[in-house]
């Protein structure tokens, strides 16, 4: 029996829920180019890879109603049975997208919450990142970053710098009301800066590390504390430590990431695909990530 496999891609993301990955679009060879909607891309963009994380199996799912437009570079987020999807690259001109879009993992249905528009929200962009926070009780969605076409920007955030298509936005979504909002940020704000990963530590805390800023990449760590109106930023510079991490993992640009928790004490990172050498990949590797600290006379020791 033949072990379906989904095909080679980058600039996607994976997004876990129970022990469920659930993966969409993403740059790969078969979606047709500079084109930004026709009946292939459609059809194409209608299905979500599926890989139950215990027996690393992957299957095909179709979906229903309309997918996103901007279908590589996206930002993706979970909460609670729905993934959110923020902006991406539609792949011909200078077509970024600033859509807001939700897609159940019961019904494999989609639904679009907030359309693309150039009169508010985020910048049209590419390569931001997104999480999800929860303040007094009430789930928001964080979007940081990212790159676009300066012709089709929205009007600047304040505060907020642009450079080089850059941009270091910072925008909260409210679920409760569909809307998006400008938090007030203070400390030690980011670069404009895209391609970096951003990864959540609590309900109300992040931590973001690398990119692409200015001229060159970054190893930079900011770590972010929210409330619903403010954003705290705290930066660490040249983060020291080492890892054990084969080059067939490292050697590779723009896959996707997921943390999965199979216990208390045993997590494994799982990446899928990117781009090595110029050329596409399709594998799945799951890395290992062991205990380093335990708790010592009502203390750490690590």
């Amino acid at each position: 029996m033949e072990v379906y496999q989904p095909v080679e891609r980058s600039s996607h993301s994976t997004v876990q829920v129970g022990d469920y990955l659930y993966m969409w679009g993403g740059l790969h060879d078969d979606l047709p180019e500079l084109v930004h909607n026709n009946e292939k891309k459609k059809s194409m963009c209608s299905v979500v890879e599926v890989c139950h994380v215990p027996t690393g199996e992957w299957v095909q799912k179709p979906t229903t109603g309309d997918p996103p437009l901007g279908v590589w570079g996206y930002a993706a987020a979970v909460i609670r049975n729905e993934i959110f999807f923020f902006g991406g690259y539609c792949g011909h001109d200078q077509c970024y997208h600033n859509s807001l879009y939700s897609f159940n993992v019961d019904t494999f249905n989609w639904k679009e919450l907030s359309p693309t528009s150039s009169h508010y929200g985020p910048m049209m962009k590419t390569g931001s990142s997104m999480i999800a926070i929860k303040v007094k009780d009430e789930d928001y969605l964080v979007v940081i970053g990212g790159g676009g076409s300066s012709s089709n920007n929205n009007p600047p955030q304040p505060g907020a710098q642009y450079s080089d298509r850059r941009c270091n936005e910072i925008h909260l979504y409210r679920l409760k009301t569909g809307k998006w909002t400008s938090p007030t940020v203070t400390g030690d704000r980011p670069p404009p800066i895209n391609s970096f990963t951003l990864t959540s530590i609590t309900t109300t805390t992040a931590i973001l590390f690398g990119g692409y800023d200015v001229d060159e990449w970054s190893n930079d760590v900011y770590v972010f504390e929210f409330t619903d109106t403010s954003v705290k930023c705290t930066k660490f510079s040249n983060p020291g430590g080492s890892t054990n991490i084969p080059d067939s993992v490292t050697d590779r640009m723009y896959p996707s990431l997921s943390v999965w928790n199979e216990t208390q004490t045993t997590h494994w990172i799982i990446e899928f695909g990117g781009m090595r050498d110029g050329s596409l990949i399709s594998d799945t590797r799951f890395i290992e990530i062991s205990e380093c600290c335990r708790e010592v006379d009502g203390g750490r020791e690590c």
